[in-house]
């Protein structure tokens, strides 16, 4: 009975999660999009007449072309899982094994930022962006939205969880900070650091309003603003809903057939 509970909770959850999914498919290819007959089938011919006039109504000074948006998307979720996963790996890295005096006061001071989002900020940080003439650039765009605080969270207590004896058998070695940090601990945290790579790369890839207001001039014109821009319902923008699902899907993809490798090489 309980197996049979929890296979129907699974079912349940794939529907809720790949039922949206499944309406963009089916009407990206209904040329009317949302506002088709009732019975109208998908094919071919309506997903190329989507394209078409997504194209139409890209590639002006009000939106740039599609390939453009992806870039631009590629590079802000990009810009924000790097940088994200490289600083939170170096601090969490310290604050477990280059522990002084009041590292535990910064580990909780960078815990506090969860509660104070992009959007709870918005003004104070983009009047000191354009303080330091950042708006309109790739920086400004991608530095104040590092979501710091979660992926140090996560490092953190992954590495807390290690041994005390990998430590000791290092200094036994001889192994200075960085040698440690390269030898050790780095090959035995690839999977969380794969995890908070895509985490980090989706938050980066949603964002929607710190991109309208600090890009002025839609020098960096993401996908989240193209649909916004062509509204909802209709069949273009469904076609652009599912070029802009497909990036993180694939990295997600990616990561689940990648993770019995990593876990296989870490024993």
């Amino acid at each position: 009975m309980r197996r049979r509970l929890d296979h129907l909770l699974l079912i349940s959850a794939s529907v809720l999660m790949g039922g949206p999914l499944l309406m963009i498919v089916i009407f990206s290819g209904l040329a009317g999009g949302l506002s088709s007959r009732p019975g109208s089938l998908p094919d071919w011919d309506g997903f190329l007449a989507n394209w078409n006039r997504l194209n139409e109504l890209t590639g002006n000074p009000s939106a740039p072309a599609v390939q453009d948006m992806v870039v631009s998307s590629l590079l802000v979720a990009g810009g924000v899982a790097v940088l994200t996963t490289a600083v939170a790996f170096l601090a969490s890295y310290a604050m477990v094994f280059l522990e002084r005096r009041g590292t535990r006061i910064w580990f909780w001071v960078t815990l506090l930022t969860l509660y104070f989002p992009i959007e709870a900020r918005m003004l104070p940080t983009f009047e000191i962006t354009a303080g330091l003439g950042l708006t309109d650039t790739l920086t400004g765009l991608v530095l104040p939205i590092l979501p710091l605080a979660l992926a140090t969270l996560v490092l953190r207590q992954h590495m807390k969880a290690f041994p005390p004896e990998y430590l000791e058998a290092a200094r036994l070695d001889a192994a200075g900070p960085l040698r440690f940090l390269w030898d050790f601990v780095l090959p035995l945290s690839l999977v969380p650091i794969a995890a908070v790579l895509v985490i980090t790369f989706v938050i980066g890839w949603n964002q929607y309003l710190w991109p309208l207001i600090v890009s002025v001039e839609n020098t960096h014109f993401t996908l989240m603003r193209g649909l916004n821009f062509l509204g909802s319902g209709s069949g273009p923008s469904m076609v652009l809903a599912l070029i802009s699902i497909l990036p993180p899907l694939l990295l997600v993809l990616a990561f689940l057939r990648l993770l019995p490798r990593v876990t296989a090489m870490r024993v």
